[in-house]
């Protein structure tokens, strides 16, 4: 579903009367309605950073002399969260950043080199120990960061399969605004169902060190 499409559904769902053609520039309880699936979309997408549906990938070249980047110098989006990151084919530790900045601060600034090792930086950059001499293969497995929807058309990441926990969540917050016990309970039922469906299908594998299938 688009966004307005979640928008008709909620409305439709918890009875308000009234039409949604578009979610800017509504009034009143429709532009709340708009609000409450917008926020509903963002928390359930912000609740973790390592979604499946949320990976994605990059490859690119790192520039000689250069020792942090923005994810579009890259080829990226923003990130919530580095995955694995390869420099010529070799993984690259990953360090905290204020120990990689006290590192760098120590040394003058970031020594050259081939990198070994990475941060994730406070403004949202990818910090390397090293800074090349050559132009060097990097590949990057990262989660990509929540974005809020914003037009009509606007599509969520979340599986089309599991959307109904956006309009559970959604119908929970009208329900909160209207002190409506009865639907909060009912919503609330459904969200925890489609939330553990969704966790199920959609987080990586747990993996207990010395058991097996």
């Amino acid at each position: 579903m688009t966004f307005i499409e979640m928008c008709r559904r909620v409305r439709q769902d918890s009875g308000i009367s009234g039409d949604i053609a578009s979610v800017v520039n509504q009034q009143g309880i429709l532009a709340k309605l708009v609000t409450w699936v917008q926020q509903a979309e963002y928390d359930i997408v912000t609740s973790r950073s390592d979604w499946n549906f949320m990976r994605d990938k990059a490859s690119d070249v790192l520039t000689i002399g250069k020792a942090e980047y923005m994810p579009a110098e890259l080829g990226m989006h923003p990130f919530a969260m580095l995955n694995k990151v390869y420099v010529a084919g070799q993984p690259l530790e990953k360090l905290n950043f204020d120990y990689l900045d006290d590192w760098h601060l120590k040394n003058g600034g970031p020594p050259e080199g081939v990198p070994t090792a990475f941060a994730e930086t406070p403004d949202g950059s990818i910090l390397f120990n090293y800074k090349p001499t050559q132009a060097t293969s990097i590949d990057i497995r990262y989660y990509r960061a929540a974005t809020r929807l914003v037009a009509n058309a606007s599509v969520s990441p979340i599986p089309a399969e599991h959307e109904e926990v956006i309009i559970q969540l959604a119908l929970m917050n009208y329900a909160r605004h209207e002190q409506d016990d009865y639907l909060l309970r009912d919503a609330t039922a459904a969200y925890e169902r489609h939330l553990s469906n969704l966790c199920n299908k959609q987080l990586p594998a747990i993996q207990i060190i010395g058991w097996s299938c």
